[in-house]
């Protein structure tokens, strides 16, 4: 069963020094604190508390649960305020509400911590709370106090006036119970006429006084106009039915005085608001700072055990009031703080030795990532692809078709690989986003200082964002000249074709230069030599002169070819320029992805040591806030075993000691160290577990760690007797 605890006024002096001993069910979700300290004076406690609990209940999925409300008699609300009004206040403000919304607690206690001192009669000394007690307990106040009247309630003189006006006791003797003599039963209702007269004055003054007042009463020592009514038809019942025939044997012992005061107690008391709650009283002296700690822990003991075990409380009854008594095993007690003493001592010193290694703010330094981003592949044998028309070749109409088809070939060839270039750039890129997002980082063994680390780093990423900047590519143009370059080519081809003269023009032209060398050797034909000499003579002329005109056909020919190959060469090397454009265009692309990548490495490696450091810093706080802590659990459990008056043992004598380990990012109460019954090695025999006595029933209770615990005596309540 899940147990919430709740504290009316200010947290207790020196509670905190027991408050671990609770963090091992509240880690557990089986105990949970509400502090009225917590809330504001614009937002009194109920106001918000129920919604909290409400809130705490339903995101646990909390069905079964009990409220244990803790109220110390002493404090400053208390002189203020009676317990009656506290009862009036936890109804209407926080078990109503919860009963409406439908989160009833399966039994709810409230333990009343009573420092006060007493008389004999259990009444308080001090005289503001004495009158408080009196209107708790009796219902009216016993005396008339020593200063000017407060309030309006009943006092004990006011309320023995009514015997007065009752006068002698009835005597029955004589008298048949069903059939009075007339002269008696007019007896009897004169008493009852008196009695009635005298109570109605009374109660008409009192409400004068609150109408007095002007102001709306407290529940301090004012007695409400509903109150005052119900006091008086309670009263009228009784002496109705007193007179009412037959007369009853016990006419002889009435008294107006008791049944008031029954009635005041009823309607008044404590008994008009306890309803279903279990009062539980404890005591402890207040005068003495040690037993007023061993009473903070008996205290303890007693919420862990009735939070492991809610069957304790079902056993008193609803309405109840009682007190208890809890001894602790002094030896126990003694072992387990020393045993929680030594395990902070020995974890805050492994703490001190490990934060210093941790303030070495260093890290290793990250190895360079390797990426080799490619756009296009080689164009190295493109040569081989389209090479130019041989000069021995017969330039013929087939020519310009034949070159045509070069270019047609070289065109095809740029444009296949402005695509590869360009599926091998989008190949790049996906593979530099794919690096972006690759979260793991190879390190080398160097140790660096991880803020030097980062300037260096930052200055890198300064430099490559200039050099980013710089190496951008721009768009491709290889393609643009290509087209250009194409247009005009074939317009100057065919120009430089057109002028080319055909065979015809060229057999003309070497006809024409062979009869006009030939001539003159015709001329000579008439001449006196002999035959066989001229014969001769032609012959050779006939051949020099054809072998003239041939050099001279094959001259020519070779002047007017001249200037088609040259303009084909420069095609070819145009080519080549071109294919030296979308190399160079590669370079500078994957020169910018290399660029590119560096820089998104060097950011990640920014980022990653950023990470790095914050995480190191966070873990330096969170070591700091446990160093913090446990040097303040060391001094809060020395000050415990100071205050108790008990003995610490020596360091050495610990040194095998076995510390929980710390989850630096959990919480106090989450860890195993601050509470004192997590401590490893320190857990015992169960024995015979808690012995619990009922008045004088005995009850065992088995226990699983509070083995301090030696027995509890709960007893009804004399204090706040119902």
């Amino acid at each position: 069963m899940h147990s919430i605890v709740i504290h009316f006024g200010k947290k207790y002096e020196d509670w905190h020094l027991v408050e671990p001993f609770f963090y091992k069910l509240q880690n557990c979700n089986e105990l949970t604190f509400y502090w009225e300290e917590e809330a504001t004076a614009s937002n009194p406690l109920f106001l918000s508390l129920v919604d909290r609990m409400i809130e705490h209940l339903d995101r646990h999925r909390i069905k079964d649960w009990q409220l244990i409300i803790l109220l110390n008699l002493d404090n400053e609300l208390n002189k203020k305020l009676r317990l009656t009004t506290h009862l009036s206040e936890i109804r209407r403000d926080l078990l109503d509400p919860l009963k409406d919304k439908g989160f009833y607690p399966s039994q709810s206690i409230l333990h009343l911590i009573d420092m006060i001192r007493r008389t004999s009669t259990y009444a308080p000394i001090e005289e503001g709370l004495k009158r408080y007690w009196e209107l708790d307990h009796f219902g009216y106040l016993q005396k008339s106090p020593g200063w000017p009247i407060v309030g309006n309630a009943f006092i004990q003189e006011e309320i023995k006036q009514l015997d007065e006006e009752w006068g002698e006791p009835i005597q029955l003797q004589d008298i048949i119970l069903d059939q009075p003599s007339a002269e008696f039963m007019e007896a009897l209702e004169m008493k009852c006429e008196r009695v009635m007269t005298c109570l109605a004055k009374k109660i008409d003054k009192k409400k004068d006084y609150l109408l007095l007042r002007g102001e709306k009463p407290s529940h301090d020592e004012w007695m409400t106009k509903e109150q005052l009514d119900i006091v008086m038809e309670d009263f009228e019942k009784k002496i109705k039915q007193i007179r009412t025939l037959p007369l009853t044997p016990s006419l002889t012992n009435f008294t107006p005085s008791g049944e008031l005061s029954s009635s005041l107690k009823y309607h008044v008391g404590i008994q008009s608001e306890i309803g279903d709650i279990r009062l539980i009283r404890q005591e402890i002296i207040q005068n003495s700072h040690r037993e007023r700690m061993k009473g903070f822990l008996e205290l303890s003991y007693f919420l862990l055990t009735i939070s492991q075990h809610p069957k304790l409380v079902e056993r008193l009854e609803k309405g109840s009031t009682s007190v208890i008594q809890i001894s602790l095993e002094t030896e126990k007690l003694v072992t387990l703080l020393n045993h929680y003493f030594m395990s902070l001592l020995k974890a805050k010193r492994q703490l001190e030795d490990q934060l210093l290694l941790q303030n070495q703010f260093h890290t290793n330094r990250f190895r360079d990532d390797e990426f080799s981003p490619y756009t296009a592949p080689s164009i190295e044998k493109v040569r081989e692809i389209s090479q130019p028309l041989s000069q021995n070749s017969e330039i013929t109409y087939q020519f310009y078709d034949q070159w045509q088809d070069q270019l047609y070939k070289a065109e095809t060839i740029l444009m296949n690989r402005e695509t590869e270039l360009l599926k091998k750039s989008r190949e790049a890129i996906l593979k530099l986003h794919a690096v972006k997002r690759r979260n793991d980082f190879l390190e080398e063994e160097e140790w660096v200082e991880i803020n030097d680390y980062k300037q260096d780093i930052q200055k890198k990423i300064s430099n490559m964002e200039r050099d980013v900047i710089h190496s951008a590519p721009g768009t491709s143009e290889a393609l643009s000249k290509w087209k250009n370059f194409v247009t005009q080519a074939k317009n100057q081809m065919h120009f430089l074709l057109q002028l080319l003269p055909n065979q015809r023009q060229f057999l003309t032209v070497s006809t024409l230069i062979f009869l006009v060398l030939f001539i003159p050797f015709l001329q000579m034909s008439g001449s006196f030599e002999s035959t066989k000499v001229t014969a001769y003579f032609y012959g050779i002329g006939l051949v020099v002169t054809l072998l003239v005109t041939y050099i001279g056909y094959y001259l020519t020919r070779q002047k007017s070819y001249q200037q088609i190959w040259k303009f084909q060469e420069k095609t070819y090397e145009y080519t080549e320029t071109i294919y030296q454009m979308q190399v160079e265009a590669q370079h500078r692309y994957n020169d910018y992805l290399n660029h590119l990548f560096k820089l998104f490495t060097l950011r990640k490696y920014l980022e990653k040591l950023s990470l790095i450091g914050e995480e190191k810093k966070e873990k330096n706080l969170l070591y700091r806030y446990h160093l913090i802590k446990l040097d303040e659990f060391v001094q809060t459990t020395n000050r415990l075993l100071h205050i108790l008056q008990m003995n610490k043992e020596s360091f050495s004598t610990k040194q095998d000691l076995r510390v929980p380990g710390i989850k630096f990012e959990k919480g106090i109460i989450e860890n195993p160290i601050y509470s004192p019954f997590q401590q490893l090695g320190v857990q015992g025999p169960n024995g015979n577990g808690i012995e619990v006595y009922l008045g004088s029933a005995i009850e065992q209770y088995p226990t699983t760690y509070i083995h301090e615990l030696e027995q509890i005596r709960i007893q009804e309540d004399k204090v706040y007797k119902l």
